[in-house]
């Protein structure tokens, strides 16, 4: 019995013989990369013995390696081997070596020779240098499978046997599958949360009390509907839909992925079990046939913002919000703590968010009319007469094919066979990458990208299986310095998806992107910010730096403004007979520590801090873009104004946004950026890069969820979107000045 792996530098064999003398062998053993084309790696066995290992392959037609087995003591030396290989033809057809093995008492050479004649076919041959005893090996590989004959010849005694073997990454093979004529179709699921970062997986302890749900990375969802797109095997895709977690920006990507697909023409189907909402038809509106299920609809009646005031339960609960922020005449569109201050919109605020809605329709209405020929007339007509809660009716107006049960579409499904079409799993397709032969695999450049995801405060990160909630300075200030300084990245882009937060933590990573930019000259490289949903405020400002920003026409941006904020608990206490005395020494040393509220004097001194601030952020706004020339005339398009990433590229007089793209697009203006041809492949490089404990699956970690996260998890939907607001809690409870923006706001 023989088993074996092998999986991020850790490896492992099991072998058991079934005789008189049984033995069981095991070997655990782990390598890396020491430098440049240098390996090395030590291994242990259950036969007291351990083995250490460096590997050097500078070159595709030359390899020298060399391996020293010890005690399990590191006593006694027992032998070592030193081999060197070299290929003439600089590739895997035909291997030449020889291996040179020393023990106490002797030296033996072993010439090697390997052939491959065929893909997928491999001869290798082992003997002597007495050519008393060789050894024989011939393989043949079926992609990921490999079966394999060896054969030893020593002491006048001949021995062969048949072993298999599977391999995560796939070989070309001698057997060509003959092209079918049948069309093929993926099938494929289109749901869950789409966030930005790889995800972490949780702890055990959050697996079984919290049981997180794990997030859908939504660069590498595109990339796999991307490929799909160029392979000419693939011909249609059918898709699934149930409810997509999303923000407007990232909902574009997933859409323009699909209208790719279909421009390269290839066919859509989608069916909707459970009825289609009124922001996830936005995502299929493109599609060739839509079907839904019996006593379900179309749920489309247009955009809403719905932004949650606290106001009036906080003055249920005697709890006094304190907000000092940038203003003009006592007017103000820094609205973050509005929430908390108002029981419903103020003028600026709705003037604000009414133009910021319009532009964010006219998206969704355009994207919308691709059923309906591109006719916005009609297709406004429909969406003001949403929404479908019948099913025919949804039909009737064009926003749906047919009623389909479940069943009837997965019979309807069988018949395309007759059709000559095929269909598959989206989670049966092979995404793995091809076997690599060669020793010395020429480099791709690399491109760094770094999410800078969640509401900003000092310190730490926390990644989890749905995304960032938190983003810490010190954890991008790593990520953005360990990049700037590997000399194979040619350059960066900081993938931003967060509203804000701390002015000290953002001013911070700021620091270290303008080390990128300017300061630290002996590795400048190009820096492109990508907007993701979100990019304003704290956001924006470690953004403005950046050579190029890039924003999706739905990201949301500006909020160019600070604020400080405070929830002051002192008459709540009160209520409760809770009485605070206070011993001072120094005429303001109680100031700001929630037994009080503030005076004039200590607003008017917090306020002076407020506005030298905001004269920073500009500078920093007016010094990191080129086509802004006058501080002043930024306060047009600043005291905390926010707008789309289409209004900010081209409509307001001081353009916050360069380009407005994807974030494939924002990689492609890097790699232009770093001298790169259009053409070459490159190696994307994701920070923050995991360090995560081999014990921490024990108990929470990073990815460990808030407390406010917590509540949100165990109550019911409706009451937990309510309580989306609390999320600036974990931000203000720093009591640092705030660059953020108003959480709370709902596309739906």
């Amino acid at each position: 019995l023989h088993s074996a792996g092998r999986f991020s530098g850790f490896g492992y064999s099991f072998a058991h013989e079934f005789s008189d003398n049984s033995q069981t062998d095991i070997n655990l053993g782990i390598g890396s990369s020491i430098y440049c084309n240098t390996y090395a790696g030590v291994k242990w066995s259950n036969k007291n013995f351990i083995d250490f290992g460096l590997l050097y392959r500078p070159f595709n037609y030359f390899s020298a390696g060399l391996t020293s087995r010890f005690d399990d003591k590191l006593k006694n030396h027992q032998i070592s081997n030193l081999g060197i290989a070299v290929r003439p033809r600089a590739n895997h057809k035909l291997t030449v070596g020889w291996d040179l093995e020393h023990t106490q008492d002797t030296i033996t050479m072993h010439p090697h020779i390997i052939l491959s004649p065929l893909d997928g076919i491999s001869l290798s041959m082992k003997t002597t240098s007495d050519f008393k005893s060789f050894n024989m090996n011939i393989a043949f590989n079926f992609g990921k499978n490999t079966t394999y004959s060896p054969s030893t010849y020593s002491d006048n005694k001949y021995s062969t046997g048949i072993g298999y073997y599977t391999d995560t990454q796939k070989q070309n093979s001698f057997l060509k599958k003959k092209k079918k004529e049948n069309k093929n179709y993926i099938r494929l699921k289109l749901s869950g949360r789409f966030i930005e970062e790889a995800p972490v997986d949780a702890s055990f302890l959050d697996q079984v009390f919290n049981n997180p749900e794990k997030g859908v990375q939504l660069r590498k969802w595109v990339e796999n509907i991307d490929k799909l797109t160029l392979d000419e095997d693939v011909h249609g895709l059918i898709i699934d839909l149930g409810s997509v977690r999303a923000g407007f920006a990232k909902r574009m990507e997933i859409r323009d992925a699909l209208k790719r697909f279909q421009n390269a023409g290839k066919e859509i189907i989608i069916y909707a079990a459970k009825g289609i909402s009124n922001i996830d038809y936005y995502l299929i509106s493109m599609a060739d046939n839509i079907y839904i299920n019996e006593l379900t609809g179309v749920y489309i009646r247009g955009l809403n913002f719905q932004v949650g005031f606290l106001r009036g339960v906080l003055d249920t609960l005697s709890i006094v919000p304190e907000v000092v922020r940038v203003n003009s005449d006592g007017k103000s569109y820094k609205t973050a703590g509005d929430g908390l201050l108002n029981r419903k919109m103020s003028d600026e605020m709705r003037e604000n968010y009414s133009e910021l809605l319009g532009d964010l329709y006219n998206i969704f209405s355009q994207g919308v009319a691709d059923r309906f020929d591109g006719d916005l007339d009609e297709t406004n007509a429909v969406i003001d007469n949403g929404p479908y809660m019948i099913s025919e009716d949804a039909i009737k107006v064009g926003l749906a094919d047919s009623i389909l049960y479940p069943d009837e579409f997965n019979k309807y499904i069988k018949t395309l066979n007759d059709k000559k079409i095929t269909i598959k799993k989206w989670s049966d397709l092979d995404h793995s990458d091809y076997y690599v032969h060669d020793w010395a695999p020429p480099k791709k450049d690399k491109i760094a990208v770094i999410y800078a995801v969640g509401g900003i405060r000092s310190g730490k990160s926390n990644p989890g299986p749905s995304g960032s909630s938190i983003m810490g300075d010190k954890t991008i200030k790593k990520a953005i310095k360990k990049a700037r300084e590997d000399d194979d990245v040619k350059a960066i882009v900081l993938r931003i998806d967060s509203g804000g937060g701390s002015a000290l933590a953002s001013d911070q990573m700021w620091r270290e992107v303008f080390n990128t930019t300017d300061q630290d000259t002996s590795n400048v490289k190009p820096f492109i910010a990508s907007m993701s949903d979100v990019a304003a405020s704290g956001g924006y400002y470690i953004a403005c730096q950046a050579d190029t920003i890039v924003a999706s026409e739905g990201t949301i941006t500006g909020s160019i403004g600070v604020i400080w904020i405070r929830l002051n608990m002192s008459q709540l206490l009160g209520r409760f007979g809770f009485n605070t005395e206070w011993l001072k020494k120094g005429k303001r040393s109680d100031m700001a520590t929630g037994g009080r509220l503030l005076n004039d004097d200590e607003k008017k001194q917090i306020q002076n801090s407020i506005n030298n601030m905001y004269t920073v952020f500009k500078n920093k706004v007016k010094n990191g873009r080129e086509n802004i020339l006058l501080e002043d005339n930024l306060d047009q398009v600043a005291m905390g104004r926010v707008f789309t990433g289409k209004r900010a590229q081209s409509d307001v007089s001081l353009p916050l946004v360069d380009i407005t793209g994807s974030f494939n697009d924002a990689i492609e203006i890097a790699k232009k950026s770093a001298g790169l041809s259009e053409g070459d492949e490159i190696e994307i490089v994701e920070y923050p890069q995991s360090n995560k404990s081999f014990f921490s699956f024990l108990g929470k970690n990073e990815a460990s969820l808030d407390h406010i996260q917590l509540l949100k998890e165990i109550l019911p939907k409706e009451i937990a979107d309510q309580l989306d607001v609390l999320d600036i809690a974990t931000v203000i409870m720093d009591d640092e000045i705030q660059m953020i923006l108003p959480y709370q706001i709902t596309i739906d």
